[in-house]
């Protein structure tokens, strides 16, 4: 199982489309386990990585808070009896991350699966998850590293693009749009999102008194 791991990794990195073609036949379970076993290695490494900057920029906190004239020593030694729950609540977040990327993969796949069937994909859901799960394989390899995260997570998504083309019989075309359309419909989301916050707290600043509202 370990052989046939690092195969697919080796694939999925070097020459994807042969890679999703000799995992074209693998089953659900297969895939899953790929996932799984790639995602506790970057929970393991991304939450090395998350303890080392927290406790990092807490102790910078404390030390500058020390700093302070005259209640400096007092205001740092009562915030530095914070350190165990920065820790504790770190490493909760972490654990987070893990089990939304646990469940979350299927969440993603059911809703990359309508825009499968939206571009007339001839392939059922089992395949749209599949492709999903082998496809982040760069980005969970690569997405605890600061910065070049970025790098992992975008070759996911041209890993996906490849996918639903090789595994779901889809043209090129139609492939990036199955990809492309859920970012683009996120994005609209998010920035219509922001803009109904902002403007609702405008309308709550202009309700307060003129002396208050500036």
């Amino acid at each position: 199982m370990l052989d046939e791991f690092v195969k697919n990794v080796q694939g999925f990195l070097m020459s994807p489309v042969e890679a999703f073609k000799q995992v074209g036949s693998k089953s659900l379970g297969v895939a899953y386990q790929h996932y799984a076993v790639l995602l506790i290695i970057f929970t393991v490494l991304y939450g090395i990585v998350t303890l080392a900057v927290g406790a990092f920029m807490f102790n910078g906190y404390v030390q500058q808070l020390s700093m302070v004239p005259l209640i400096g020593k007092v205001l740092s030694a009562q915030l530095a009896k914070f350190g165990t729950f920065v820790m504790v609540s770190q490493l909760f977040y972490v654990y987070m991350v893990f089990m939304a990327l646990l469940f979350g993969v299927f969440l993603v796949g059911f809703l990359l699966h309508v825009f499968v069937i939206l571009m007339d994909g001839k392939k059922g859901v089992k395949e749209t998850l599949k492709t999903t799960m082998f496809a982040a394989t760069p980005g969970l390899l690569l997405g605890w590293i600061p910065f070049v995260c970025i790098i992992g997570w975008v070759w996911s998504f041209v890993l996906l693009i490849l996918g639903f083309r090789d595994n779901n019989g889809l043209s090129f075309e139609k492939a990036v749009l199955v990809a492309v359309i859920p970012v683009v419909l996120g994005l609209i989301m998010l920035v219509l999102g922001i803009s109904v916050v902002s403007t609702f707290v405008s309308a709550l600043v202009s309700l307060l008194p003129r002396p208050f509202s500036g």
